[in-house]
């Protein structure tokens, strides 16, 4: 039943590397990893990518998506652009068959980015379709999440969907699409068909910050929580899923409250339970 869990960020803060995160997921039946811009791959590194490849294939494990945190629009937009090419390098000498990166990453205050909306957006778009083609060659897809102000929302990700005019797949993040003040549900229900891949995650909304909040786009603050003690629906976003055919895999992005073993454990016997795999 764990075989459709993946690790994405790892669970247990005592992990320093992708070397142990492999590991992780060989103790607790697991039989992916999904990576992320940290540790080994700090910086793209082509032959780190192959020498943890090697050493995944020996322990049973996959890696079934790369992920990289990074801004595409401003000054540094072409630098940033390069960067990710290398990352999608790092994620064909993984054998991953996605590579999923942020666009316009800033979650903090909505006031920073929609000011410059049809700019940046307009930089996102050109920007997704340049490493997509440089990706495709190399044999990896491009994927994208409902995110922070400007892709996000059931409108604004058709219209980046529509405009990018690239065969990018979609991430289900189960908690992002809440941040546009929309529903999970109404989100998958326009685009489950096009899901290859889910981050899952459990947020609470609130009239007011409870500490770390991010704001929402309707004025109120999304919290990250522990799975099962949030708003998410979980049963509800993983029958729309199946209802349209996915039989990917569910990335783990939450973190275990302490770094044992027996924590990891409740983790995955819990994100078992809630999304029924």
């Amino acid at each position: 039943m764990k075989e459709k869990l993946s690790f994405y960020t790892p669970p247990m803060p005592a992990i320093d590397s992708y070397r142990g995160t492999v590991e992780a997921a060989v103790r607790h039946g697991l039989k992916t990893v999904e990576c992320l811009n940290i540790y080994e791959f700090a910086t793209p590194d082509v032959e780190a990518a192959k020498e943890l490849r090697a050493y995944a294939d020996a322990c049973g494990i996959r890696f079934s998506c790369f992920s990289v945190f990074c801004n595409l629009v401003g000054e540094t937009a072409a630098e940033t652009i390069e960067m990710v090419k290398g990352y999608a390098d790092v994620a064909a000498a993984l054998g991953s068959p996605y590579l999923h990166h942020t666009i316009v990453p800033e979650y903090a205050d909505p006031q920073k980015v929609t000011p410059f909306a049809e700019e940046y957006f307009a930089q996102g778009i050109r920007a997704v379709r340049e490493i997509y083609d440089y990706a495709a060659a190399r044999g990896v897809r491009t994927i994208y999440e409902d995110q922070g102000f400007l892709f996000n929302g059931v409108r604004n990700f058709g219209r980046f969907l529509n405009e990018v005019e690239r065969d990018v797949g979609v991430v289900a993040d189960f908690g992002n699409i809440t941040q546009s003040g929309e529903s999970i549900p109404d989100f998958l229900k326009a685009y489950a068909p096009r899901v290859c891949h889910v981050h899952v995650k459990d947020v609470r909304i609130a009239e007011e910050d409870l500490g770390g909040g991010l704001s929402t786009l309707d004025g109120k603050y999304m919290h990250e929580v522990p799975l099962g003690q949030g708003d998410v629906p979980f049963a509800q976003a993983v029958a729309l899923l199946r209802e349209s055919g996915y039989d990917g895999y569910y990335a783990l992005e939450t973190a275990a409250s302490e770094s044992t073993d027996e924590a990891v454990k409740q983790l995955v016997d819990c994100a078992v339970e809630l999304l029924g795999v």
